[in-house]
């Protein structure tokens, strides 16, 4: 498109046609983008239950291991010994508990119930023989057994105590040798033999869940962690108008940063209720974003923790739907105004009912039908004036420009465009 430059400083510029758009039948979409990294829930950090020196490493980096495979061991000797020495101790408390439940017997000399004195034999007036006779027993042995209840309990409490001792003692030990607790492939080791390694109260942790405080859980840190990349899940931040339009089982696409090509498929598990960090916004402020995780599906085997991505979440869908570019339409809301324009070139404004908008389109509900012309806005040329065109601006008839000739936009045709010395 050309501006034409007279003499007396007037512009004539062709006015550029209407550019419209025709509403035609489509499916719509309204998604929202976020960003994320790859998370393994299942991922779990295996730690000794008893710390110690390590004396064997029986697996390395990048092995399957199975469920309750060893993985390494750390010296023995100080568990031992308190296994032995918690034995020792039960034996003495059942030994006490046996001597407690016994009692203390005692023997005792009784008279027998209805004793009396033996007559004596001697002179006397009486007419029978006076002989003596063996007197009859007059007492009897009693045995007694005494058990003191008090401390039969106390030996009872000492041997639960003794006991306990010794199950713990039987732990200590038993955790001195480290068991895979799920299948998965060592992803870290972090000592080597002869270092000494510490102990965890449950010898395993596993990948945290989403809580709203970062975009990604963070992985799990132990001696050795395990990971396994099926049922792999997607954390990612969203701005917080975004998170707003997120709902539970909506589709998604995870693009992988480093293969741009790789499309996944997930949907929505869960958004948290509490906003991540933030983000960076205008002029250095901070935008509120939400965390929200998302379950991959098919297979993911291939894939790693821990791996960036951008999530693109459908949040409205509308197929076989009268759509056309949003920027055909005026106005916000769910009530909108267009301009048709008609064979002729009439022109006629109309309201416009909308429904799901999309990126780009958005579905129409009402006010205009398939096959309708709608005026787009007019955009400015690549020279950033209005409809391409520039500004007039006076000639002159000095230099060897002559009378003002037209100056042509590209090629500057007219003989060079007024000279210095031209007369404005």
């Amino acid at each position: 498109m050309y501006a034409t430059v007279n003499g007396s400083g007037g512009t004539a510029a062709a006015k550029p046609a209407a550019r419209t758009a025709t509403v035609a039948k489509g499916t719509v979409l309204a998604t929202v983008s976020g960003t994320g990294t790859l998370v393994s829930p299942t991922d779990a950090a295996q730690d000794f239950t008893t710390g110690g020196r390590l004396t064997a490493v029986k697996v390395a980096v990048g092995d399957a291991v199975r469920k309750g495979q060893v993985l390494a061991t750390v010296d023995t000797t100080a568990a031992q010994q308190q296994v032995d020495a918690a034995q020792a101790a039960l034996t003495t408390a059942n030994a006490n508990l046996t001597k407690a439940q016994a009692g203390v017997t005692t023997t005792t000399t009784e008279p027998l119930p209805g004793a009396t004195t033996a007559p004596q034999g001697g002179s006397g007036g009486g007419r029978g023989a006076g002989g003596s006779s063996t007197p009859a027993p007059q007492t009897t042995t009693v045995t007694t057994t005494k058990v003191d209840d008090a401390a039969v309990a106390q030996a009872q409490q000492q041997v639960a105590t003794a006991q306990t001792a010794l199950s713990n003692a039987q732990a200590a030990l038993a955790g001195t040798t480290l068991t895979a607790s799920v299948d998965g492939t060592v992803a870290s080791i972090s000592a080597k033999v002869g270092d000494t390694v510490g102990a965890t109260s449950s010898g395993t942790s596993t990948s945290a869940k989403s809580t709203g405080t970062s975009a990604a859980s963070s992985s799990p840190g132990g001696f050795i962690v395990l990971t396994n990349p099926t049922g792999m899940q997607v954390t990612a931040n969203f701005s917080e108008l975004d998170s707003l339009k997120l709902k539970k089982g909506e589709a998604a696409t995870v693009t992988l940063n480093a293969q741009s090509d790789t499309k996944l498929n997930a949907t929505v598990l869960s958004v948290s209720s509490l906003p991540s960090s933030s983000g960076s916004g205008a002029a250095g402020s901070s935008a509120v974003q939400y965390a929200a995780t998302l379950q991959l599906t098919g297979d993911t085997s291939t894939l790693r923790t821990g791996l960036s991505a951008t999530v693109q979440v459908v949040t409205g869908e509308a197929d076989n739907a009268l759509s056309l570019p949003t920027s055909a339409l005026s106005g916000t809301g769910s009530s909108r105004t267009a301009t048709v324009v008609h064979e002729g070139g009439a022109t006629e404004r109309v309201d416009v009912g909308v429904g799901v908008e999309g990126d780009t389109t958005v579905q129409v509900v009402s006010g205009l039908k398939e096959g309708d012309k709608v005026e787009l806005p007019t955009t400015s040329g690549n020279n950033g004036f209005p409809n391409g065109s520039f500004p007039g601006f006076g000639g002159g008839s000095g230099g060897r420009g002559g009378n003002g000739g037209a100056v042509g936009i590209p090629g500057g045709a007219g003989g060079g465009g007024g000279g210095r010395g031209g007369k404005g």
